[in-house]
């Protein structure tokens, strides 16, 4: 093993991923990278994810079984153990694309490895078709309000973690949002790598629609962008999601959620 290369961390929170965890599991061990640990934590899942965690144990450093507060706290469980210089976050239903976490390494090892952000593009998929979506942590972005991140292509180092803190598990949809707006603001060194790093697959928390979970969201939206920004830029973030998830809760309930899905998909290829 070279010894110049650093540990990276991989986190899988998983709730009930028979599925797709094996998938998850293999995209980490066939990378062309050795130095990996591995940390699930499983929030009591009642399918067969727990026979995977066992037919895998060899391969994982550390496992967590028990009730999560949201998929925040699970991930914050894991960052708190946690051994690597960097840590990423791989949730059970993505996988990661062929050399990711060499070509993080190399990105790392370029940097000044003080409170850095690796990020990238990752492709969206939904059954046989994959699309990229553009990862977008610039400054221009940031400041707008429009940056994208792809959670499955983002990398944090151990260090910004314990200088600015885990995420803020009182935003239940939208911690990630607000980890960025505070590393931002807390002059973290965000690095893109342009290549898709990971597959997201469509269809799960995030393409969920309802009155509630749509007034939570904008809630929150509005919340994260107030501590960054002024009220005013808070309300008209916040109203351009609600536009945003209204529009898709009727197209989901007018199309049914397979065609909404593939309305979706096609919509990102053409960005």
């Amino acid at each position: 093993m070279d010894s110049k290369l650093i540990k990276i961390s991989i986190i899988t929170p998983v709730l009930n991923g028979e599925k797709t965890l094996q998938k998850t599991i293999d995209s980490i061990f066939c990378q062309n990278y050795p130095y990996v640990e591995y940390i699930i934590v499983d929030g009591l899942s009642t399918d067969k994810t727990h026979e995977i965690i066992k037919f895998n144990k060899k391969k994982i450093s550390k496992i967590f079984i028990g009730k999560d507060k949201n998929l925040y706290d699970a991930m914050n469980k894991g960052i708190k153990v946690a051994q690597g210089e960097i840590i990423g976050i791989l949730n059970a239903d993505d996988y990661y694309e062929e050399e990711t976490l060499d070509l993080v390494s190399k990105t790392y090892e370029l940097s000044s490895k003080k409170n850095i952000i690796i990020y990238g593009d990752m492709f969206n998929e939904y059954r046989e078709k994959k699309v990229v979506s553009k990862g977008d942590l610039s400054d221009f972005a940031i400041k707008s309000g429009n940056f994208i991140i792809n959670h499955p292509s983002l990398f944090v180092s151990k260090l910004l973690y314990k200088n600015i803190g885990l995420y803020d598990i009182k935003y239940s949809s939208g911690a990630d949002r607000e980890f960025v707006l505070r590393a931002y603001s807390s002059k973290a060194n965000f690095l893109k790598i342009k290549k898709p790093l990971a597959t997201f697959r469509l269809g799960g928390f995030t393409s969920s629609y309802s009155l509630k979970i749509i007034i939570n969201r904008v809630i929150e939206e509005f919340n994260i962008f107030k501590k960054y920004n002024t009220k005013g830029f808070a309300l008209k973030k916040s109203f351009e999601q609600f536009y945003r998830m209204t529009r898709n809760m009727f197209l989901r309930y007018i199309c049914g959620h397979d065609k909404f899905l593939k309305l979706r998909i096609n919509r990102i290829s053409k960005k």
